[in-house]
């Protein structure tokens, strides 16, 4: 059968097109997201519980994005159901644009060497989500 292809290369039939891939992207940066104020906020209760040095916030942030950008790239990559290398690294890339801009915005902008290690951490982690995501093992229900 001849299946003309979309915009996204893939097939107009097939179940990963582009709107299927953006929409997993949008639902891993909206959970994501979630992670995030879910994860800062444990983490500024133990710093203030445990009187961590401000230094502490610097390494707990970047702990935080990898698990935000896992979250997310698993997240995405588990509706996807494809692609998890690409869906993740795009959710990574999507989460780390999201932090920057908003850390610019009501920040001074970080330029430091640290900021590449988190842009990293971001990346590398979103893929790995999105690798996992894509390989999770689906459970059958037995009756």
């Amino acid at each position: 059968s001849d299946r003309r292809k979309g915009l996204s290369g893939m097939s107009s039939g097939g179940k990963t097109d582009l709107h299927h891939m953006i929409k997993g992207i949008l639902w891993g940066v909206l959970i994501g997201v979630a992670v995030t104020v879910l994860l800062l906020l444990i983490f500024a209760l133990a710093m203030t519980a445990a009187s961590l040095p401000l230094a502490a916030a610097d390494w707990l942030s970047a702990a935080a994005f990898c698990m935000v950008a896992l979250a997310g790239g698993f997240t995405a990559s588990t509706i996807v159901k494809e692609k998890g290398l690409l869906t993740g690294l795009l959710c990574g890339i999507v989460l780390m644009a999201i932090t920057f801009l908003i850390g610019t915005i009501f920040s001074k902008i970080d330029t430091s060497l640290f900021l590449l290690v988190k842009a990293a951490g971001s990346i590398l982690f979103g893929m790995l989500g999105g690798i996992l995501g894509v390989n999770r093992k689906h459970r059958r229900i037995k009756y």
